[in-house]
């Protein structure tokens, strides 16, 4: 699975993409677990891709999330969401981590302004390279 991370429309010139500057709050929280819980469910999905253990759509959205089958704790509660391009491509959105079963409506709502972004043309994650 090809993965691009993905800006917010707004931070073109940030620093980092989204999900790092997520990763890098979890490990300034003293979230370690989270983020080790992260990175794994990232290797899976590279090399499985929609076949990851992790992976679920979810429903009524056009997103998906990475999420650990654990319970409770900085595991249990590491997500990742993402969307799918036409490619069968992964835009890699933002990552929390969070007690309960549904989103932050936070995340959600900044996964669908950069979607948007993304299908109106913004370039919110790097230029492919071609050879």
């Amino acid at each position: 699975m090809v993965f691009h991370l993905s800006r917010h429309p707004d931070h073109l010139t940030a620093q980092h993409p989204r999900v790092i500057e997520d990763l890098l709050g979890m490990i300034q929280n003293n979230q370690q677990a989270s983020v080790d819980s992260i990175i794994l469910m990232l290797q899976d999905f590279y090399q499985n891709g929609r076949a990851s253990r992790y992976l679920e759509k979810l429903k009524n959205l056009p997103f998906f999330e990475l999420k650990t089958r654990s319970r409770g704790g900085q595991k249990g509660g590491a997500r990742v969401y993402l969307f799918l391009t036409d490619d069968d491509e992964a835009v890699i959105i933002n990552a929390e981590i969070k007690a309960g079963n549904q989103p932050s409506p936070q995340k959600l709502e900044e996964a669908a302004v950069i979607l948007r972004a993304y299908r109106s043309g913004v370039q919110v994650t790097p230029a492919r390279k071609t050879s």
